[in-house]
């Protein structure tokens, strides 16, 4: 489209460019007006080349693929933007297609990715019947189940180890701390005595901790293993119907 869009002007020479033309040429020539000033300063386009820029009506760009709307130049922008006959790319197979059509073409081509709810798993929708059968999302259902579940046992195989390595620690400090403490032994009973307190505080606790640990685990594992029952039953339905 050969006309002055969106114009901007050079206050030294009062020349209008269009501002996209300008900017890449001021990118491009450090900051040189195109008409040879020295130094170009930008100001608003003149009125009167705005008001008739106004009075234009301009045939859509779109007008190869089939629109046959003339628009006037305020609003050729937003139309073209919007324009039922603007050619797009489908996501799939990158085809062109016009935007009044590519929803429809999308819902339908073969190269376009779909995301499975169940399983997570991503095909081509024409690969389906090979790639995402039935069968075959249970079995990736299964195998997700099954990761989760050894995740699952070995974050709380971890918790429980650390609880225990902490247990066994408080006796060796106490130890230590009598040791230390011989020449004032009175005090250091008191201490000592304190210092156990605590300890079978800490015992309780961490015993409480475990069981609330294996508590949760057993829960999960029972969930996980009412999830394998019904997915196994579904898998045994289709193969004794193949």
């Amino acid at each position: 489209m050969n006309i002055l869009w969106q114009p901007i002007a050079c206050k030294n020479c009062e020349v209008a460019f269009c501002s996209a033309c300008m900017n890449q040429w001021l990118a491009e020539n450090s900051g040189i007006c195109r008409n040879d000033c020295q130094e170009f300063l930008q100001r608003q386009c003149p009125r009167l080349i705005v008001q008739q820029l106004s009075r234009l009506h301009i045939k859509c760009a779109n007008s190869p693929h089939g629109c046959n709307e003339i628009i006037s130049y305020d609003n050729l922008e937003k139309h073209e933007l919007e324009c039922e006959y603007k050619p797009r790319e489908c996501r799939g197979c990158h085809a062109t297609i016009l935007k009044m059509n590519s929803v429809e073409h999308e819902n339908t081509c073969d190269e376009i990715e779909l995301t499975c709810p169940e399983c997570n798993m991503i095909y081509k929708r024409g690969a389906a019947a090979t790639i995402h059968t039935e069968i075959i999302c249970l079995k990736e259902q299964l195998r997700q189940l099954r990761q989760d579940f050894e995740n699952n046992k070995q974050q709380t195989d971890q918790q429980i180890q650390q609880l225990t390595e902490k247990t066994q620690q408080l006796p060796e400090a106490i130890q230590q701390f009598q040791q230390l403490s011989e020449t004032n032994k009175q005090q250091a009973n008191e201490d000592i005595h304190r210092v156990q307190q605590a300890f079978e505080v800490y015992k309780q606790q961490t015993s409480e901790e475990t069981q609330q640990i294996q508590q949760t685990f057993q829960t999960n594992k029972e969930k996980s293993d009412s999830i394998f029952e019904q997915l196994f039953k579904r898998l045994e339905q289709y193969n004794k119907a193949d």
